[in-house]
């Protein structure tokens, strides 16, 4: 069994105020887990921190391969 974890996460784009201040998460790669919300919420920034397509302060730990397939609408 793997886990995806989150300890002091912190994210910001440039100029703007946090997305993620300080977030601690542990996430059991058996779970099923959607992500919902508003448009600007950080949904996005979410999957891109996990694929490390975005710079962040903290530790993302996690042996699994992520993929992402945005939908183009």
């Amino acid at each position: 069994m793997s886990t995806i974890s989150l300890k002091n996460v912190s994210f910001a784009y440039d100029g703007q105020d946090k997305i993620f201040d300080n977030l601690n998460l542990n996430l059991d790669s058996n779970w099923k887990l959607g992500l919902i919300g508003r448009n600007g919420r950080g949904k996005t920034t979410f999957m891109k921190m996990l694929l490390k397509q975005v710079e962040y302060q903290g530790t993302i730990q996690s042996d699994l391969e992520f993929n992402y397939y945005p939908q183009v609408i």
